[in-house]
C-alpha cells in the first residue's frame, strides 16, 4: 500500500525520501482537492423560509446523495414583480437562521452580485465559473418541473446542472423522456432524479397573511424565524 501511495504522489513532485506519514498526508490532501462535491442548489424568494423548505431540502440531500444544499435567495425574482418583497439581506438572514443547525446547509448570496433579474441560467453559469470542481443539481418542486420548458434558457440550465425534483404526492409528473422531447434534446442530456417527500402544505404567502392578520405562525417556521419576523415587524398590516 505504501508503495502504491508513493507511486501516485510521485507524479505531483513528492520526493521519494519523505517519511511515509508525510506522503500519506499529502496524498489525502491531493484526494480532497480532486474530490468533486455534489451540491444541491435550492433557489427561491424565501419570504420567509419555512419548515416545508427545510424538510424538502433535507430529504433531497439524503435521497439524491448530495453533500451540501446551497440556498439561493433570489435578488430580483423575475416572477414576483407584481408585489413588494422583503429586502434581500433580511431574507438571507432568515435563511441563515433557519439553516444554522445543519452544517450541510449554507446560504449563497451570489445573485446580489449579478445583473437583475435573477435568472437561474445566469446564476448557474457564474457558480460553475467560480466552482468548476463542483457538480450542481437544482432542487425544484413538481410544479417547477412541469413548467421547466418555459424557463429562461432551459437547455443552458440542463447543460450546467442536473435536476432533483419533488413531485406532489399523487400528481402527474414529467419524466426525463418527456422533458427531453419538450426541449428537443437527447434524453441523456436530461439528468433528472425524482425524490418522494411527504406533502407539506405550507406557503410563504400564507405565513405573510397570517402575520398581517395577527395570527400565530408557530410550527410553520422555525422559532428563530418567528422571533425575527416579530422583532422586525415584517409582514405586519399597514397602520
Amino acid at each position: 500500500m505504501n508503495a502504491k501511495i508513493r507511486q501516485r504522489t510521485r507524479g505531483f513532485g513528492v520526493a521519494d525520501d519523505l517519511p511515509t506519514a508525510y506522503v500519506f498526508l499529502i496524498a489525502c490532501k491531493l484526494w480532497e482537492s480532486a474530490h468533486i462535491m455534489r451540491i444541491g442548489l435550492f433557489g427561491g424568494t424565501f419570504d420567509p423560509i419555512h419548515l416545508g423548505h427545510l424538510i424538502l431540502a433535507e430529504r433531497c440531500r439524503e435521497e439524491a446523495g448530495l453533500e451540501e444544499i446551497w440556498f439561493l435567495p433570489s435578488y430580483v425574482p423575475p416572477h414576483k414583480a407584481e408585489r413588494a418583497i422583503t429586502r434581500f439581506e433580511q431574507r438571507c438572514e432568515m435563511v441563515a437562521l433557519a439553516t444554522a443547525g445543519q452544517p450541510a446547509f449554507r446560504v449563497e448570496r451570489i445573485e446580489k452580485e449579478l445583473p437583475p433579474p435573477s435568472f437561474t441560467s445566469e446564476t448557474l453559469a457564474e457558480l460553475q465559473e467560480r466552482h468548476p470542481d463542483n457538480e450542481f443539481s437544482l432542487v425544484i418542486g413538481g410544479d417547477s418541473l412541469r413548467d421547466f420548458a418555459t424557463w429562461h434558457h432551459p437547455q443552458k440550465v440542463l447543460a450546467l446542472a442536473g435536476l432533483v425534483a419533488v413531485p406532489r404526492p399523487g400528481a402527474n409528473t414529467v419524466t426525463a423522456e418527456e422533458l427531453a422531447t419538450q426541449l428537443g434534446l437527447p434524453v441523456e442530456r436530461v439528468r433528472l432524479k425524482l425524490v418522494e417527500c411527504p406533502a407539506i402544505d405550507i406557503a410563504s404567502r400564507e405565513i405573510r397573511a397570517r402575520v398581517a392578520a395577527g395570527k400565530t405562525i408557530r410550527f410553520l417556521v422555525p422559532r428563530s424565524i418567528e422571533e425575527y419576523v416579530r422583532e422586525r415587524k415584517l409582514y405586519a398590516a399597514p397602520v
